[in-house]
């Protein structure tokens, strides 16, 4: 009696470990599969709006860490009409148009709910100074971060940046003729280096970031 009493406690101590991995196990991946699924955070919640180039539409880009199909992306609301969000394959796109606003998105993604703010502002010219040589393209960023071929080559030209107060230059990338050098790490408000730009696939990018107001531009000049 006593053999088979310890043998129905073992059996149901058996089964409770059964069950119990059967209730918990799925809360575990549960858990696992929302710290594995969230708004990547380097993706913008505050942008700018410009109004010089009317070619292009205004738009962001909402990265999704853990979203690789835009049919895993449920749900997907914008609390601004006025503010377009569509699904693509692990991200969002936002256009906001040309005005100052603000809104709120939200999604699910594999079971886990999502919530992003995204606000619009007015763009402002960073840059206090741009020159290629004696050229000065700084009026030309007034309205836009884009500035496309003036028609002109620059042989071993000086490209100095000199920003405003608040902003810091995080890396310019300098393209010839297809080949790219770029100048990491810059973390400051001036930068100074010889460049040359000849040919249709030559390019300048520099990304500009004011820490307080958490905006990066990407001043690009295209030639």
């Amino acid at each position: 009696m006593k053999k088979f009493t310890q043998r129905v406690i073992a059996f149901l101590l058996v089964a409770v470990m059964v069950v119990t991995a059967g209730v918990f196990t799925p809360a575990k991946e549960v858990q696992a599969a929302s710290s594995n699924v969230y708004i990547n955070p380097f993706s913008a919640t505050v942008v700018t709006y410009k109004t010089g180039d009317t070619t292009t539409e205004n738009w962001s880009v909402i990265s999704i860490m853990g979203c690789e199909k835009k049919s895993q992306i449920k749900n997907l609301k914008s609390s601004n009409k006025n503010i377009r969000v569509e699904k693509r394959d692990g991200y969002l796109v936002a256009y906001f148009g040309d005005k100052a606003q603000k809104t709120t998105i939200t999604c699910t993604v594999k079971g886990v709910k999502l919530k992003t703010t995204l606000t619009v502002k007015k763009y402002s010219n960073p840059a206090k100074s741009i020159k290629i040589g004696k050229t000065n393209l700084t009026s030309k960023f007034n309205n836009t971060n884009y500035v496309r071929k003036n028609g002109k080559n620059y042989k071993n030209q000086t490209l100095s940046v000199q920003l405003k107060s608040g902003w810091k230059i995080k890396y310019v990338s300098v393209t010839n003729n297809g080949k790219t050098k770029q100048y990491s790490n810059v973390n400051s408000a001036k930068f100074s280096n010889k460049i040359t730009l000849s040919g249709t696939s030559s390019s300048v990018h520099i990304q500009c970031v004011n820490e307080k107001e958490k905006i990066t531009e990407d001043l690009n000049f295209s030639y």
